[in-house]
This record gives structure tokens, C-alpha cells and sequence, in this order.
């Protein structure tokens, strides 16, 4: 037999074994691990989709929460366990910006990228006690009013963090920054008036902003969103460089076996096509993005570059 034909034979026996081992895993249940705590949206997304690729996988897909250390303790239990797809983990935004935060945080290299399922629009929220109409009428008075308002962010290097300085670096206002442990408490004090403007994800501002309890002064993406139809977009008000929204996707530690991965792929891909998944995605303000995992691969190679320069410009450090 020739040397062609023996490596033909091994490629085919290869692929063959890949296979059968798709179609016999999974075989038992699936633990998706949540990094943030309940009514976030990594947990909103773990649960919703979890229970529907439980139906194609035919093994429970099991959302639990593992919170703290920004998301951190989440990421490096999933870093660390087995690579047989067994454990995975709905990882978002505050993974890119740890890498270059928060010492100890597990390498890109740490995983394998499985399915980007979505982006979820950031927003600016502003406390009804400040006279200001849209966000350039706030820089105006940023700037008119120095040092009588103040910003809050969900926690000392998360994206409403970077946002805040962003706004900063763009106008040249002065605003104190009031880090706080989570958007929650945040926005709690937003309410009550001790803080004035908080960039938070969609999903935490849109039953305010409906409700009338705060006010919407932008939004990320390229156009205005579906669920604000009346609050321009950050890029439309002219402050392009506020487009920051947030990613969530499903990873697993790094080795895995293609058709494994491929399997989970299909399967979240699958869950974001129905109806129900759709319409509980969509009413938190998240654009749904099915591809593979090599998409997911290049877009997290990608969001960690930016993250890098962001980082970098803001003056931030290692801690």
C-alpha cells in the first residue's frame, strides 16, 4: 500500500471516529455555567437557550450560577475542567476586558470558542433630576456645572466604566466617577438622584426608561433600536466613539474535540431559531448572531484587540 493511500486511510479513520463520537455525546447532563448573578444577561441567556438545546441534545443542559470575581470564577472553573464539553460557560464582554485588568484571568488561548449567540445594546441612562434633554444638551452642562454631577458604573473596570471615561476623553467634561460592586446598586441610587448617568446594558434600562423613571440619552449600534425607536444612537448624536455594545457567547475549555463543539454549535444555533428563545432574547434588546465556531473564534480574537486599545487608552492597569 502507498504512503497517499495509508494517510487517506488514517484521514477517513479519523473522521469516522469523529463522527461516531458526536453522535454518541453528549451522554449525560451539560452544566453551563453562569458567571454574574440571576437577571443578568448571561443568566437570561444560559437559562432561555439552555432549556432549548436540551431538546436537540436530548441530555438537561443545566444553567448554574457561579458569580464573582467580575465574572472571573465562572471563567477559570471552565478553563480548567475537562475538554469534553461537558462544562461550558456563557461568557460576554467582561472576559475581554479582564485580560487586560484583572491579574489571574485565563488567556484567550484557555478556551475553545463554541457559539457566538448575540450582542445586547448598551445605553445611557440619566436620572430625571438632571435638565437635559438629549446628550449634548448633558455635555453642555457637564461642562457649565463642573463638579456638581457625577457618573456611575457598574464596577471599577467593567464597560460602563470604559463608556464613562470614553464620554470624558470625547468632550473633555469633568465627571466624577462612583464605581459601584453591580449595575443593581447603580441604578438603585441613579433613581434616587445620588448619582446622575449610568451606561447600562438594554436589558437592565428598558423597564425604567418604559416606566418613565429615567430618561435614555443614546444608545449603541449603527441605527436606533427597535425597543427605543425614539432615542438616537450614540453615532447618530455624534459620539461615535460610545459604540461599545456587549457580546455573549458559549466557550468551553480549550481542546475539545471539533465534532463536540460542532454538536454544541448546531444545537445553540438551532435554539436561537425558535420562536419563543427569539422573543425572550429580543424583548432585553439582544440581536441574535448564529454563525460557527470559527466566526466565534475570529470575532473574539477581534473584540480582544479593541479591548487592548481601550484599555491602553483609558490608563488602565493590570491590578
Amino acid at each position: 500500500m502507498s504512503q497517499a493511500k495509508r494517510l487517506l486511510l488514517i484521514i477517513c479513520g479519523m473522521l469516522l471516529a469523529g463522527g461516531a463520537l458526536a453522535q454518541a455525546w453528549p451522554t449525560k447532563p451539560i452544566t453551563l455555567l453562569i458567571p454574574f448573578p440571576p437577571g443578568t444577561g448571561n443568566d437570561i441567556i444560559g437559562r432561555v437557550l439552555g432549556a432549548e438545546m436540551s431538546k436537540t441534545l436530548g441530555q438537561p443542559v443545566v444553567a448554574e450560577n457561579r458569580a464573582g470575581v467580575s465574572g472571573n470564577i465562572a471563567m477559570e472553573a471552565t478553563a480548567k475542567a475537562a475538554p469534553d464539553g461537558y462544562t461550558l460557560v456563557v461568557g460576554s464582554t467582561s472576559y475581554s476586558i479582564n485580560v487586560y485588568t484583572l491579574k489571574g484571568t485565563a488567556p484567550l488561548s484557555a478556551f475553545t470558542p463554541v457559539a457566538l449567540i448575540g450582542k445586547l445594546p448598551y445605553t445611557l441612562m440619566v436620572s430625571p433630576q438632571v435638565p437635559a434633554r438629549d446628550i449634548k444638551d448633558l455635555v453642555a452642562l457637564l461642562k457649565a456645572k463642573k463638579g456638581q454631577y457625577n457618573g456611575a458604573t457598574g464596577g471599577p473596570t467593567g464597560t460602563s466604566f470604559f463608556l464613562t471615561v470614553a464620554l470624558k476623553q470625547a468632550t473633555g467634561v469633568e465627571l466624577e466617577i462612583v464605581p459601584y460592586k453591580g449595575t443593581t446598586e447603580a441604578v438603585t441610587d441613579l433613581l434616587d438622584g445620588r448619582v446622575h448617568i449610568l451606561f447600562a446594558p438594554m436589558a437592565t434600562a428598558i423597564p425604567y426608561y418604559k416606566s418613565g423613571k429615567i430618561k435614555l440619552h443614546g444608545t449603541t449600534g449603527a441605527k436606533r433600536n427597535p425597543l427605543t425607536p425614539d432615542v438616537p444612537s450614540f453615532i447618530e448624536s455624534g459620539f461615535p466613539t460610545l459604540d461599545v455594545p456587549s457580546w455573549y457567547g458559549f466557550m468551553g475549555s480549550a481542546g475539545i474535540p471539533r465534532a463536540i463543539v460542532n454538536r454544541i454549535n448546531d444545537a445553540a444555533n438551532k435554539a436561537l431559531a425558535t420562536k419563543d428563545s427569539l422573543e425572550k432574547l429580543n424583548n432585553i434588546g439582544i440581536d441574535p448572531s448564529p454563525g460557527t465556531p470559527d466566526d466565534f473564534d475570529a470575532f473574539l480574537k477581534q473584540d480582544s484587540a479593541n479591548w487592548a486599545k481601550i484599555v491602553k487608552g483609558a490608563g488602565v492597569t493590570v491590578q
